[in-house]
């Protein structure tokens, strides 16, 4: 009889070399889908909501002239239509102002404020807060990225929030803003400046007002921290809590966060009580505010979790665990009311949900349901990083006298030995999913149309089209219509009806009498 003796798995995984793979993967990943972002194309609300900039600033030429104006433009769709101010203003600053081919320059944008906000808001929890490791709050941030961006679902989600302007500023751009606002808000309190904290305290108050005027799902969730922050500063003031570990000077800057959380109240009220909101209302239908609440909370299980979380989310999440119990090691903060904060994550996932619910009686549109997603990502990374850290500290004041050493620079053996064998998993279902449905995931998507040249076939129609409509000999345009239609790129087009809205901004834009589209 022969026996084999199998290597042994005794290999114990480096933070360092856990948080260079994982940085290099995101940045790898997300090149398809810059390059992709080159044979993009402008489409529906971008030529009606940034139209007149594009033709003030062709008109002028003066940058500092059509910036003013548009704060004119943006104050008159307030005051007409939309009472999201912050957007509205957003929505005139389209790349496209500069020509329509300096639209690619939108994924770019959408990716870089929604990196930043994530990077900034993990780092300033993990690392200021909680005096984690820098590479542990990286590898989160890394991780979390990457299901928000490529498990999006396809067929809207994308190219809602990534590549159509008037969408992805409306939602991925203040996503990234409003996480950038949260840990502006503890920076403030913690930095060890005293000049800086000031003038971080005096940003949240400027950025706090701006994006109480966000989109309705952005602005009530920070409505609700701002509302949280002010119930704070009151139980600290009657003893009921107490600050550790925070110095008299501040104690001042705590007490002085009610600022900044006014300014988003007062930004949130001016949006809410818009004129111009009454004329949208009119032609919709919601449902009401209680039943808004109650099938926001369903639709956290419904849509989230049992339609919008795929398997690789979950593996994911997996490794996130491990970093998350590695982290939990380091951590100093006591973690001791998991019940209040798993609802209090419950409740920042419905938040999100009840806006569309009440004005739209849906989340069909691909931004919504690409915004809520991103926000269940947060939120479950965030309650996986309170249960892990309070059961590790549970489970350690319980048998600490029997624990371990570990070491700090690396994972141990067990956690080595997961991360490795969810790795192995990741990388073989991908390869299956990716196999079978080359449109599976956000940056396959992109990596195929650009190679089998649809981008290209795409970007080239639309300047055929381009060439149509800026011929002054022809009033009346009769275009093509798209040969392909790349899933992550191709947002709404015009249609056979001269009367539908798209056609007639397109048309106006183009000081056209018409334009269809129709096939020969």
């Amino acid at each position: 009889m022969f026996i084999y003796s199998l290597p042994k798995w005794n290999k114990h995984i480096s933070i360092k070399t856990v948080n260079i793979v994982v940085t290099v993967f995101y940045i790898l990943s997300i090149i398809p889908m810059l390059v992709i972002g080159h044979f993009d194309w402008l489409s529906a609300d971008d030529l009606a909501q940034g139209g007149p900039m594009i033709k003030y600033y062709e008109s002028t030429g003066n940058v500092f002239a059509t910036f003013f104006m548009a704060f004119y433009y943006a104050f008159d769709f307030y005051l007409r239509w939309e009472g999201t101010f912050f957007p509205c203003l957003m929505y005139r600053f389209n790349p496209c102002v500069l020509g329509e081919r300096m639209y690619f320059l939108v994924v770019y944008v959408m990716i870089a404020i929604l990196t930043f906000g994530v990077c900034y808001f993990f780092r300033t929890l993990i690392v200021h807060v909680f005096k984690g490791d820098k590479k542990l709050a990286n590898i989160i941030s890394m991780l979390t990225l990457i299901i928000m961006i490529h498990s999006l679902p396809a067929n809207g989600p994308r190219v809602e929030m990534f590549y159509w302007y008037t969408g992805a500023v409306d939602y991925t751009f203040m996503l990234g803003m409003g996480l950038f606002w949260s840990g502006l808000l503890i920076r403030a309190v913690l930095c060890d400046d005293k000049r800086s904290r000031v003038r971080k305290l005096c940003w949240a108050c400027f950025w706090g007002f701006w994006l109480g005027g966000a989109n309705y799902l952005t602005a009530l969730s920070l409505a609700v921290i701002s509302f949280l922050i002010v119930v704070l500063i009151v139980l600290e003031k009657v003893g009921f809590i107490k600050l550790e570990n925070v110095d008299a000077e501040r104690k001042k800057i705590f007490k002085l966060l009610w600022l900044p959380a006014l300014f988003n109240f007062i930004g949130l009220l001016a949006s809410v009580l818009c004129p111009g909101n009454a004329s949208r209302a009119s032609q919709t239908q919601g449902f009401g505010p209680i039943k808004s609440v109650l099938i926001a909370f369903y639709y956290v299980f419904e849509v989230c979790i049992n339609a919008l979380t795929r398997w690789e989310v979950l593996v994911l999440l997996a490794i996130v665990a491990i970093i998350m119990w590695k982290l939990a090691g380091t951590l100093n903060h006591r973690f001791e009311h998991p019940f209040i904060f798993s609802i209090f994550a419950l409740g920042m996932m419905a938040v999100v949900i009840v806006p569309p619910l009440f004005a739209l009686s849906n989340v069909d549109a691909g931004r919504l349901r690409g915004y809520i997603f991103m926000n269940f990502v947060l939120m479950m990374v965030l309650e996986l990083m309170y249960m892990l850290a309070w059961g590790r500290q549970k489970i350690e004041g319980e048998i600490y006298s029997v624990r371990v050493p570990e070491d700090k620079g690396s994972f141990a053996q067990v956690g080595s030995t997961v991360i490795a064998l969810l790795t192995m998993v990741l990388v073989f279902g991908s390869a299956l999913c990716v196999k079978a449905d080359p449109y599976y995931y956000s940056w396959s998507s992109a990596f195929t149309d650009v190679v089998n040249g649809n981008a290209k076939t795409f970007y080239n129609e639309n300047v055929e089209r381009l060439a149509v409509l800026k011929d002054d000999s022809v009033k009346d345009v009769v275009l093509k219509p798209y040969s392909v239609r790349p899933e992550i790129i191709a947002f709404d087009d015009a249609t056979s009806d001269p009367n539908e809205w798209i056609n007639y901004y397109l048309a106006k834009y183009y000081e056209k009498n018409s334009v269809v589209v129709k096939s020969e």
